[in-house]
């Protein structure tokens, strides 16, 4: 988690590895943190994408692609 403060009039950026109970303005623990979760969005988008290139729409015009309960027929 990160949060930029006000100092004397300047910018800074700080870094809590423990959800806001310590805090840290070291550049490495920043930039560490920045690269975790840049890769993390990757690895969902990357996710995303292979559910939707593999799962297609039913073709409306064909009443065999649609999935009848197994209760419901015969009735």
């Amino acid at each position: 988690m990160t949060k930029q403060v006000d100092i004397h009039g300047q910018h800074v950026q700080l870094y809590s590895p423990d959800n806001g109970r310590t805090w840290s303005s070291s550049p490495q623990s920043i930039i560490a943190y920045r690269q975790r979760k840049t890769m993390l969005r990757l690895e969902l988008q990357k996710s995303f994408q292979h559910v939707e290139g593999g799962m297609q729409d039913p073709d409306p015009n064909y009443i065999g692609a649609l999935e009848v309960p197994r209760n419901f027929m015969g009735r």
